[in-house]
């Protein structure tokens, strides 16, 4: 459909949101700050919440099932962006099939089918979490390591695009092709400073990435 001139609708959490991972950052160095310029969109509305997981889980009562009812994410084009603080923060992976909120499996078919069936004529794209080198000093297993639930972060990659394929949503896996290696120790330094969140540099090359996929999905 080509996105000129279109708005964009950005659902996501830190990473949509802008977190440097130094305390600082915000909506103005996001990803989603650069999709006019790069994709030529009139506006790209930014819906990130720090920390929020797809999932709901009973620490907290901002997830994006809970979100969702609450934000009007009328857009051409709708993107979800998400799963990493699923994976850091132990959530249930579930299987496919279910419909319980609280693993996410269950929660991402439920948002899936949802924005579908509220947004029937907007294009929508899901995009897997990026790998995360993890924060030691707050307990955050890197992508590779087994969280509490003995799941690594490619499960709840391979989760989304398994409920995408289901539902023919397109998906871009950031996961494995985000651009961004936390492995090299002199990419993590300049674009993820803490191992988890972007640099406003790492949120530039990381928008480069996502506008390429979206231009070819859409």
């Amino acid at each position: 459909m080509g996105l000129e001139g279109k708005v964009l609708a950005c659902f996501g959490d830190s990473t949509t949101w802008g977190d440097n991972g130094q305390g600082g950052g915000g909506n103005e160095i996001s990803w989603t700050a650069h999709m006019p310029e790069l994709l030529g969109v009139a506006e790209a509305r930014n819906f990130g919440v720090k920390g929020s997981r797809i999932a709901v889980k009973a620490d907290r009562s901002d997830s994006f099932c809970e979100r969702f009812g609450a934000y009007d994410l009328a857009a051409d084009a709708i993107v979800l962006f998400g799963g990493v603080n699923d994976f850091c923060r132990d959530v249930p992976l579930g299987q496919m099939g279910d419909a319980d909120h609280a693993c996410f499996y269950g929660a991402i078919s439920y948002l899936v089918r949802s924005i579908l069936a509220d947004y029937p004529e907007a294009k929508l794209v899901c995009m897997t979490p990026a790998k995360t080198a993890g924060v030691a000093a707050k307990g955050l297993p890197a992508f590779d390591v087994p969280n509490g639930q003995g799941q690594v972060e490619a499960d709840y990659a391979r989760a989304m695009k398994e409920v995408c394929a289901r539902y023919s949503v397109p998906v871009i896996d950031l996961f494995e092709t985000s651009g961004i290696s936390p492995l090299v120790e002199e990419q993590r330094r300049l674009y993820m400073p803490d191992g988890l969140h972007y640099s406003a540099a790492g949120y530039r090359r990381l928008a480069e990435r996502i506008a390429a996929g979206l231009k070819a999905l859409l």
